[in-house]
């Protein structure tokens, strides 16, 4: 690993001043060399928490390697059967192994913790993207949680889903159809209520929630 990567965390860390973290985007297939920068940053003068974001497709031997260098883990949870994985992810093993990795990174760091003023300092934050028409796996993803992962589990369920990519497309051979059309428009407050009731009926009751000023608290 080249030495300017470890040198150069330490350095941004210094000049910035008082950041609440180091966030590592979407790791997961650079994670020896996140961890390797981790390990040599801490003795040039690294501190602050350091949060994996993922989508939580890791693989255990990758989650073992952040086995004490995260403090904070957010981890998605897009979908929660194979059908529906295959179709929109073109991964059907994605559920399967969004499970073990989410339950892998509780045991790490537990349940999320927060400093006095509340920043998060360690723990585990899963968040959930509702998609129109596909309520049921976010139902399904919240029982989860509460029953396999932990019911003071911390949830940010999502609202901003809105069409992209090849969704809303012409059907190739058929411009009359569009591709995804399920999926083609804006969620629905019904359908994210349903979503969060499913989730407090479960025994879940640490939420992120929007607030007035279009951050969260």
């Amino acid at each position: 690993m080249p030495r300017n990567i470890d040198v150069n965390i330490a350095e941004r860390h210094a000049d910035v001043g008082n950041v609440h973290n180091i966030n590592a985007v979407t790791p997961e297939h650079v994670v020896p060399q996140v961890a390797l920068a981790i390990l040599a940053a801490i003795p040039l003068g690294l501190k602050v928490p350091i949060v994996y974001n993922t989508s939580s497709y890791d693989s255990p031997e990758a989650l073992a390697l952040m086995d004490g260098l995260v403090d904070v883990y957010l981890a998605d949870f897009k979908l929660s059967s194979s059908t529906a994985s295959k179709r929109l992810l073109k991964a059907s093993d994605y559920p399967e192994t969004a499970k073990h990795s989410i339950q892998i990174m509780q045991r790490q760091v537990g349940d999320l913790k927060f400093t006095f003023d509340g920043i998060a300092q360690t723990g585990l934050l899963v968040r959930h993207l509702v998609m129109p028409a596909y309520v049921e796996e976010g139902k399904k993803i919240m029982r989860y949680l509460a029953e396999h992962v932990s019911k003071d589990a911390y949830v940010h369920i999502m609202e901003q889903y809105r069409p992209a990519a090849h969704v809303g497309k012409p059907v190739r051979g058929n411009p009359d159809e569009a591709r995804y059309a399920d999926i083609n428009r804006a969620v629905t407050n019904e359908e994210v209520e349903a979503v969060k009731s499913a989730a407090r009926e479960a025994g879940l009751w640490r939420f992120v929630e929007e607030s007035r000023h279009e951050s969260f608290r």
